[in-house]
């Protein structure tokens, strides 16, 4: 079953410092939005895995993977993680962002996309 293997949620909302994807390459933008890629997870999700506020994690799954510092918050519910979108994959570590992990289909009602339907797991990088 796909939820054993990966057993967490993960969103990708809006970074408030980007436009999706533009403004990622400009200094005050990204010192606004961080100047790396910070993933929120619940202090439960990081203890079970041996996760610290700011150490480096993986986010995967069967798509692909991409590397960010771990930002450690009640704020997130359990079995969440939170991978703000907008970084350019040439800035990210390892060359690659949250939209490795999102699926290529579209739901079977108004042909909408998937990418609020992703499950993964995390690890240290």
């Amino acid at each position: 079953m796909l939820a054993t293997r990966y057993p967490l949620s993960l969103i990708s909302p809006k970074s408030h410092a980007f436009l999706n994807s533009n403004y990622g390459n400009l200094p005050a933008q990204t010192a606004q939005a961080g100047e790396e890629q910070a993933v929120l997870l619940n202090p439960d999700d990081a203890a079970q895995r041996g996760i610290v506020a700011g150490a480096p994690i993986r986010v995967f799954n069967d798509r692909g993977a991409f590397e960010a510092f771990a930002t450690v918050s009640a704020d997130v519910m359990p079995g969440v993680v939170v991978a703000p979108s907008g970084y350019w994959q040439r800035s990210n570590r390892r060359g690659a962002t949250v939209h490795v992990l999102t699926p290529p289909a579209f739901a079977d009602l108004g042909r909408a996309p998937t990418f609020s339907d992703i499950l993964v797991q995390v690890s240290g990088a």
